[in-house]
């Protein structure tokens, strides 16, 4: 059965700390890689350095010459910031030109025109330019290719609008011969340019400035022609339009209007209701009180129509036939209607709290308590004729007036609607105009603005009519090429650089193809088992019992120690008594680490048997230098029994069971059910039982054995080792049911990062190997004659 360590590998102490250190261990894999391929690296840029220095001293030699030219734009000082008479020109301006210095027409110009010095043939006829040119390449190619052009200047002056342009060739005369050439053709080409466009441009100029003034002339005289024919109100853009105004006042008198008629036919409404409750009652002072829904406009006329009526009632023959009472009520109804009227005129304009309007309602009151008590002189049939004014005639009455005022409003509306759409029509009119006018104003200011362009730009061709357009003042002359390339420094540090270069690459082409093992996090977190410990180098198999170091004071023993201390709590529990050493290859140092465990174990009184279970290539008895013969071979195959083969070793409390006589079938001696029975009689004799197998990945045995024992430990050999190995290994062990309880690792020849001794050296150093008094370094003890005092310390610190 598997640990417990075993079952959760984040509770063994080694692995958290792989993990903690494994976020630094990709930071250092560069470090790392270049680190193990510095011997690659270091051959790759020396030869780098060779290659560039001999290129540098057989390469063929080149020269440049150069000129340098600063371009302004000429002006006469007529534009802004050009007081001086020179013009920054702008970035297009000189990319423009450095076009034109490297065209064909130019270049081509330029060595067709220009004789050779003491020769009758031009510059594309010059032998050092020929001898350069290949099948597909003319002498013009040939100077644009090695034609260099640069803007601005060095350090501070880098914004400068100079161009750098140089030549570059194989002869240094040459190279200044046809780079001068390029700039004179590339000045006299701009002079005819620049004079042949201002010839054409002023002749443009003049041209727009005829038709220009000729379309301000009739924009000008169609806004005249306009201006007279303009309406009698117009007074310019932006006037008050007086029959807009007119026609907003009509439509608020409309608006007037409507309201007006609306509040009478309400009045209509309601006085018609009144006289059709009247007609039904009998109570004259009622009737009377019904006059205050006359409004005091309509009472002011009424009381008109009364006192013509009273005027009429006053002739003698009235007088005779009418009682004095009778008359006196007359009066007092007269009375009435006109303090009705008085009082709803002041509370119009006073308000009803008003002592005029609360002295009337007084006055009111007891003329209505005077036809209260004199009733019979209000009765309709004695107080009143049919000529005589009532109530009810007074209020008929008034339902005429307003039906004339409901008419007369009438007519008022259609007049102004009539007033209103003649001042609509009007106004639109106007306004159209005014539009039109704005548009004619606009256009003539446009035709002078264009004038006056046209004049300026005509004023300035005046000026510069004598000028060239740019001034050309050449900072530096052509002069002999200078030599160049190759340059000596450069060549060496760039063949160092590509051969650096392609080493870096191969390193790690080399490391991606190289599929070992880097560092022990790397390791840990590949396999997931808990480690037991590093060991470095060991002493060989010739040595026999006395090569074995677990009984030594040194790290390598220390590291026996270490994983004796991690499977001791399950081997003392029981669970752990069958003990499996493999490894993925041959070579690894399995039976060397069996060897030593079985003495770390006895060292602690746990009574050890070692069984060699590697039939095809045993070791065991070596290591503990017994005899071969009588082995496990002759017990699974019944010539000899349990007993007659555990052999005793010079280690006190380890026994050997060699692989005994060799065996043609291995495999299937294993799968005997006899193996069986003979582990659980080891298991009733021995504490712990270590078994010897042999590699996973050569032969079968191991994937046969592994799943009888309790638990495995794989011993890797960390410097020869492959990832895919490692992982085949155990998952062939995990597939057959056998189970690893946790690894070994032999670090010979894997360097720091697998280092088994770790930080052991200067702690042994500086205790157990220090000198003694008499000068003479304490020697290790051997095997089984370790004392029980020091047996009882280092059970105590396991």
């Amino acid at each position: 059965m598997a640990p417990t360590n075993s079952q959760n590998p984040n509770n063994n102490p080694r692995r958290r700390s792989a993990k903690t250190t494994s976020e630094n261990a990709d930071s250092l894999d560069v470090l790392e890689t270049i680190t193990r391929q510095r011997w690659l690296l270091a051959f790759f840029a020396m030869l780098g350095l060779v290659v560039g220095v001999a290129y540098s001293l057989n390469a063929q030699i080149w020269y440049k010459s150069n000129a340098k030219v600063l371009i302004a734009e000429k002006t006469a000082g007529l534009g802004e910031g050009s007081a001086t008479g020179q013009g920054m020109v702008e970035e297009d301006t000189l990319a423009n030109h450095m076009e034109l210095i490297a065209s064909r027409m130019i270049v081509g110009d330029a060595l067709q025109e220009t004789q050779v010095p003491g020769q009758d043939y031009s510059l594309m006829e010059l032998p050092s330019i020929k001898a350069q040119l290949s099948d597909t390449e003319d002498a013009i190619d040939y100077v644009i290719d090695h034609l260099e052009l640069v803007k601005g200047g060095e350090g501070s002056a880098k914004t400068a609008r100079s161009l750098n342009v140089s030549f570059k060739h194989t002869e240094p005369d040459d190279a200044q011969l046809v780079l001068t050439a390029v700039m004179k053709r590339y000045e006299q080409f701009i002079i005819d340019q620049v004079e042949q466009v201002m010839g054409r441009a002023n002749e443009l100029v003049q041209t727009a400035k005829s038709e220009v003034e000729a379309e301000l002339n009739a924009a000008e005289q169609e806004h005249l022609a306009s201006r007279k024919a303009a309406p009698l109100f117009f007074q310019g853009t932006g006037s008050s339009n007086v029959y807009q105004d007119r026609y907003r006042r009509l439509q608020e008198e409309l608006l007037d209007l409507d309201i007006k008629e609306s509040t009478l036919r309400t009045r209509m409404e309601r006085v018609q209701a009144t006289l059709e409750d009247m007609d039904t009652s009998t109570d004259p002072v009622d009737h009377l009180d019904k006059l205050a829904l006359i409004d005091s406009e309509s009472l002011e006329r009424l009381g008109l129509f009364a006192g013509l009526q009273m005027n009429s009632s006053n002739t003698a023959e009235f007088k005779a036939a009418m009682p004095a009472k009778m008359e006196e009520a007359r009066t007092q109804i007269t009375g009435l209607l006109r303090l009705n009227s008085e009082k709803q005129r002041l509370t119009a304009v006073f308000g009803p709290g008003h002592p005029k309007v609360q002295e009337l309602e007084n006055e009111i009151q007891l003329v209505k308590q005077f036809l209260q008590d004199n009733e019979e002189l209000t009765n309709v049939s004695t107080g009143f004729s049919d000529t005589m004014l009532t109530p009810e005639s007074l209020l008929k009455a008034y339902i005429g007036f307003v039906n004339h005022d409901i008419a007369a409003l009438g007519e008022r509306r259609k007049e102004l609607i009539f007033l209103s759409e003649d001042a609509e029509t009007k106004a639109k009119e106007l306004i159209d105009y005014e539009l039109q006018d704005m548009v004619m104003l606009k256009k003539i200011d446009r035709q002078e603005a264009l004038f006056e362009g046209v004049v300026s730009q005509l004023r300035d061709l005046d000026t510069a009519s004598g000028l060239s357009g740019y001034l050309y003042e050449f900072l530096e002359l052509p002069r002999i090429g200078r030599k160049v390339w190759p340059s000596l420094p450069i060549c060496g540090l760039g063949g160092l650089m590509l051969g650096l270069a392609t080493g870096v690459f191969l390193a790690f082409a080399n490391e991606i193809r190289d599929g070992r093992f880097r560092t022990a996090a790397e390791l840990d977190e590949a396999i997931g088992l808990p480690s037991l410990g590093r060991v470095g180098k060991l002493n060989s198999i010739d040595m026999g019992i006395r090569g074995l170091v677990s009984a030594e004071l040194s790290p390598d023993a220390e590291a026996f120690r270490l994983g004796r201390t991690v499977l001791l709590p399950e081997i003392r529990s029981g669970k752990l008594q069958t003990i499996g050493f493999t490894s993925p290859m041959q070579g690894d140092g399995k039976s060397t680490v069996t060897s030593n465990f079985a003495v770390s174990f006895a060292q602690l009184g746990l009574k050890t048997v070692v069984v060699d279970a590697d039939l095809r290539r045993p070791s065991i008895h070596r290591y503990f230098s017994v005899s071969k013969t009588g082995g496990l071979c002759d017990v699974l195959e019944g010539r000899l029994q349990l007993a007659d083969v555990i052999k005793d070793t010079d280690a006190e409390k380890v026994s050997v069971i060699t692989a005994g006589s060799s065996s043609k079938m291995p495999a299937e001696l294993l799968q005997m059910e006899k193996l069986d029975e003979l582990l659980e009689e080891l298991k009733q004799q021995f504490d712990v039982v270590l078994v010897d197998l042999p590699p996973v990945l050569a032969v079968s045995d191991p994937v046969v054995v592994m799943p009888r024992l309790d638990g495995g430990v794989l011993v890797i050999r960390v410097a020869r080792v492959r990832r895919d190995e490692v992982i085949n290994t155990m998952r062939r062990i995990r597939s057959s049911g056998g189970n690893f309880v946790g690894c070994m690792l032999n670090a010979l020849g894997a360097g720091a990062n697998f280092d088994g001794a770790g930080g052991y050296y200067g702690y042994y150093r500086s205790d157990y190997t220090r000198k003694k008094k008499n000068g003479r370094a304490e020697a290790a003890r051997p095997i089984g004659s370790l004392p029980a005092a020091a047996k009882t310390e280092n059970e105590s610190d396991a």
